[in-house]
């Protein structure tokens, strides 16, 4: 595996994930199962959508695209992503053990967020070939 892939799908990922919360926040709710406590005034549930699934995650995926050119050079940047995602792991697992079985949504969404942080933890620590560096 290459870092500079590895990282950039996420990245990818992540930026398309952040864009659609942004453009669509009722369907991302929808998604991960959430509703407007007041069905009538939405706005709240919206704007809180689209903060969190929508500018955090885009903001999260352009770090690790940036992350992605120079792995080695942004190692900073990768390991933060990485360890943000392992935080929503650690938040949701958390979750689980007080809250009990999310149900198979948020076990998917343990597994998603526990690779994707693994898999940034590894780009950012992970040494290039020379010749892949551009180092030769």
């Amino acid at each position: 595996m290459n870092p500079r892939v590895v990282a950039g799908v996420l990245g990818a990922v992540t930026v398309v994930m952040g864009l659609a919360g942004l453009a669509s926040p009722q369907r991302t709710m929808d998604f991960v199962g959430f509703a407007p406590r007041v069905p009538t005034e939405p706005v709240l549930a919206y704007c809180e959508a689209r903060a969190v699934y929508g500018g955090l995650f885009t903001v999260l995926g352009a770090f690790t695209l940036w992350g992605a050119i120079d792995p080695p050079g942004k190692r900073s940047a990768l390991l933060m992503a990485g360890l943000l995602w392992l935080g929503l792991c650690a938040g949701r697992a958390i979750g689980v053990s007080i809250d009990g079985n999310p149900g198979v949504i948020g076990w998917i969404g343990l597994v998603w967020e526990a690779a994707f942080g693994a898999l940034l933890v590894w780009a950012s620590l992970a040494r290039l070939p020379l010749a892949n560096a551009g180092l030769q």
